[in-house]
């Protein structure tokens, strides 16, 4: 019988488990800060999911999340304290002053990197099974519409809320909520930032496969415990068929979304090295919003610099 793997050592907002043979469980854990990424929690994933990719005994992967949340998103106060003092400001050649912080060359090294948490644009060829109960938010959601099944409780809500914060869902969100649930929907989420109930998100968005019955009143514990079960027992079902047939299929499965025109690297490459997010990610707006959403109040636009239409 052999003995399962050693795991790697990771600091205390991350939880990495062997819930059952063959499957590997990453639990988000800053339940304070509703399970917010940081860049040293971004390390953290990045390295546990090498490990998991790496290691020939683990051929299923559960990601949730600890507290009353799947992930929040960045967690936007930490990134502003941290950043802070570290922008210039220049004048674009429009004479519109900007923020000279090469934004989008940092968005696209956490592309390379695997997107959103090391997650939302990684091409795994192992299944990877998300367990949500409550919010699922920003970056959390454009990991989760990555993931190949998604259980979520019937009181989990969803946002792409990144308008309302003078970003954009770069990591991988758009290409794939497009496909997911076609144009005209995506737009409609993406563009008003709305929040949406999980049923929404299984009825109208395709992006849930089970709903899992949990009131709204219930203890925090238990509709975590009740995803997790669900997604567990989903995981276990797939351990019962062959590992060469589980991971040739999900290359497969990557294989034929690529082909139907939803390749997520080049679409998210493609979109943070574009002129427009180039301004966005330089310009007034991103840094605006950041402070509006930091200090609670609502924000002041300013007017964008003319960027060159490509249509």
């Amino acid at each position: 019988m052999s003995s399962s793997p050693s795991l790697p050592k990771v600091g205390s907002h991350l939880v990495l488990s062997l819930p059952a043979p063959h499957v590997f469980q990453m639990t988000l854990n800053r339940p304070q800060q509703l399970n917010a990424m940081t860049d040293e929690l971004e390390v953290d994933i990045r390295r546990s999911f090498d490990f998991f990719e790496h290691e020939p005994s683990l051929w299923i992967m559960v990601l949730t999340g600890n507290g009353r949340a799947f992930c929040a998103g960045q967690d936007l106060k930490n990134w502003l304290d941290k950043n802070r003092g570290k922008v210039e400001t220049v004048l674009h050649p429009s004479g519109q002053p900007m923020q000279a912080e090469s934004e989008y060359s940092k968005s696209l090294q956490r592309l390379h990197q695997g997107g959103f948490g090391a997650l939302s644009t990684r091409r795994s060829t192992k299944p990877i099974i998300a367990a949500v109960d409550g919010i699922c938010m920003g970056g959390g959601a454009e990991t989760l519409v990555n993931c190949d099944i998604v259980v979520a409780s019937q009181r989990s809500v969803f946002a792409f809320p990144e308008v309302k914060r003078g970003v954009v869902a770069a990591m991988g969100g758009i290409p794939r909520l497009s496909q997911l649930c076609g144009h005209q929907r995506a737009s409609e989420l993406l563009l008003l930032g709305h929040t949406i109930t999980a049923q929404e998100a299984h009825d109208r968005y395709n992006m849930i496969n089970r709903l899992v019955p949990v009131e709204k009143s219930a203890p925090i514990d238990e509709g975590q415990k009740a995803v997790e079960a669900v997604a567990l027992d989903l995981a276990r079902q797939m351990t019962e068929n062959s590992p060469d047939s589980l991971f040739a299929t999900k290359e497969a499965l990557v294989l034929a979304r690529d082909a139907a025109g939803d390749d997520i690297d080049a679409s998210a490459r493609a979109g943070v090295q574009g002129e427009r997010s180039r301004l966005l990610n330089v310009g007034q707006n991103i840094a605006e919003g950041l402070e509006a959403f930091k200090n609670k109040r609502a924000p002041r636009w300013f007017n964008p610099a003319k960027a060159q239409a490509k249509l």
